[in-house]
């Protein structure tokens, strides 16, 4: 009876400890993807279970990039833990006495390595080291973040401060046994909050995003579970929290939930060049988002009459550009009359773009005279205004015909009648037609990193007039426009009699690969209006790997891995020897 007791004991201990470590996974490197890129591109090694970073005789740096498979991961999983395991390394010559800290950094190379990923962007810094790693690397934030992302792999790389230090000595390490561990749980909350763009302008409006990438519903019993918050003296210090009421709304998986922040404070902190964070709690879960605001130039906008001179019932046209985004008002002074407001108002002037308004002649400009024309900008706390002066004239009237005095002559017997001139016919002044056009891109769909071509033609004979030579913003779709990458271009006006064409690299403003997603492009022209075309960036499927997936490990080796269950095991194990002895004794 008593061998029984103990025999159900220790099944019930090796039950637990399995069931505990459930969730868990021991990702060796995709070989087929990892390997080391030598600077000059000459040489990419791949299927190898060793990985160098360092230089060698010829001088030339050596980089080492490593893929690890995340498709395994089952959909809508959270990663509670990911550490990233570099100790198995092998030191030669002196690579961190000679080149200097090694960085570990996130890339995305993508299904294939090449010589030309040696200077891939970098997606994250996650830390530096001066000397051979001695312990696993929580990597948690950035395998959760891709895999959110819909990514299925995670790819790091490791370089050294300085490429080679020209000595012809083979200074290098060799990591023989890297691994990637991640824990994870199912079925629970999971989201991402991104803010729609990483760096703001002062006073420019935050748009943040909360999205359900879990199999669970998101729920609140409040409209605004959120907070700004400041970096201060090294620590986050709240600046704003938004009024809160009682409005229980729902995210399903696979939807979002969009805010806004005006760059206000309600705790006397100033708002003004530092970093700051979003922050959204929901029950026991938080999730966060860090951005910047910067000044930048102060506001400045100009407005220019496109003539010195105009006639009575002409069309005045006014070109008005600001270098940030804001809002406009629009001031008239006449002859006689004084100053008006104008009844068009911007809300919001993009920086950078020529608007143009046209001021039709019932405007005033029937009269003759001086005008004054002053444009109004407001953004925060900043203003700034420009005028520009212009005159009207009288049409021209053709100078009256001289008709020389009669000659005497004798009256007629008869009175011949008067002779009736008919009246001249009006001419109606031509009308230049409407210009029109048609706006597209090269096809619906790109996988990542592939250039995106795109096309504006002219389809009518008045040629399409652009504010300069590149007036495109690239949005993503995602409960809303988010700003993307808007292209550095000549302030030049342009015409496209026939057609124009332009190539998006799939870069962000700040120089990195946009993810996967929708896209939408929109052009801005003078005289046609707005173009947009719309479409998807997907990533590329994985090809299937021979290598075996290691799944649930020993008993033995998880308590190596989770203090908590060592602490569980050594209490179980001791009430198992406390039994026996007791047992024993008897």
């Amino acid at each position: 009876m008593k061998r029984k007791i103990l025999g159900f004991l220790a099944i019930c201990l090796l039950v637990g400890l399995t069931n505990i470590n459930a969730a868990f996974l021991l990702k060796m490197p995709d070989t087929s993807k990892s390997g080391d890129v030598i600077s000059d591109g000459s040489y990419v090694g791949l299927g190898s279970s060793h990985y160098i970073a360092g230089d060698n005789t010829a001088n030339k740096g050596i980089r080492c990039f490593l893929t690890f498979d995340l498709s395994s991961l089952p959909a809508g999983s959270t990663i509670t833990s990911a550490y990233l395991n570099l100790t198995a390394a092998t030191v030669y010559s002196d690579p961190f006495g000679d080149l200097g800290n090694m960085y570990l950094e996130q890339v995305r190379y993508g299904s294939s390595l090449t010589g030309g990923d040696y200077n891939t962007a970098s997606v994250k810094f996650i830390c530096g080291y001066a000397g051979k790693p001695t312990t696993a690397k929580n990597v948690t934030t950035a395998v959760n973040n891709e895999f959110s992302l819909g990514y299925t792999r995670f790819q790091v790389r490791l370089r050294f401060t300085s490429k080679s230090d020209n000595n012809g000595d083979f200074d290098r390490i060799v990591f023989s046994g890297p691994t990637l561990s991640i824990s994870y749980t199912t079925g629970v909350t999971s989201a991402t909050l991104q803010t729609n763009k990483s760096t703001y302008p002062l006073g420019e409006t935050v748009y943040f995003t909360l999205k359900n990438t879990g199999t669970t519903d998101i729920g609140s019993t409040t409209n605004n579970p959120w907070m700004i918050q400041k970096y201060i003296t090294g620590s986050w210090t709240t600046c704003y929290v938004p009024g809160v009421a009682l409005a229980p709304w729902t995210i399903h998986p696979g939807q979002s939930k969009t805010w806004s922040w005006g760059q206000n404070s309600n705790t006397m902190i100033p708002i003004d060049d530092a970093n700051y964070r979003v922050r959204v709690t929901i029950g026991s879960n938080t999730w966060t988002d860090n951005f910047k605001i910067e000044s930048g130039p102060p506001l400045n906008i100009t407005a220019t009459a496109s003539k010195s001179q105009y006639t009575v019932g002409d069309t005045v046209k006014i070109y008005i550009k600001a270098n940030k985004n804001c809002s406009v008002k629009f001031y008239l002074q006449k002859p006689v009359g004084g100053e008006s407001l104008l009844s068009t108002t911007l809300t919001s002037l993009t920086g950078n773009v020529t608007y143009t308004l046209n001021i039709p002649s019932s405007t005033g400009s029937s009269i003759t005279g001086t005008y004054r024309f002053r444009a109004v900008a407001t953004v925060g706390s900043e203003t700034d205004e420009d005028e520009t002066l212009y005159d009207v004239a009288a049409a021209e009237t053709p100078a009256p015909t001289t008709t020389p005095a009669p000659t005497t002559t004798p009256p007629p017997t008869t009175t011949a009648p008067p002779t009736t001139t008919p009246a001249p016919t009006t001419t109606a002044p031509p009308t230049t037609p409407v210009p029109t056009g048609r706006f597209s891109v090269s096809k619906p769909e790109y996988k990542q990193g592939e250039a995106v071509e795109m096309y504006l033609e002219s389809t009518g004979t008045t040629p399409i007039q652009l504010p300069n030579t590149a007036p495109w913003t690239v949005f993503r779709v995602e409960g809303g426009l988010f700003e993307v990458y808007n292209p550095d271009a000549a302030e030049i006006i342009t015409e496209v009699p026939g057609h124009m064409s332009w190539i998006w690299n799939q870069k962000d403003n700040l120089g990195e690969s946009v993810p996967e997603g929708n896209y939408k492009i929109i052009l801005r022209t003078l005289n046609a209006g707005e173009y947009s075309a719309s479409f998807k960036i997907t990533g590329e499927v994985a090809p299937p790997t021979t290598q075996p997936q290691t799944t649930t490990p020993s008993p033995l080796s998880s308590l190596l891995e989770n203090p908590l269950v060592l602490i569980g095991g050594a209490v179980l194990l001791l009430l198992l020897v406390l039994i026996i002895v007791l047992a024993l004794k008897k």
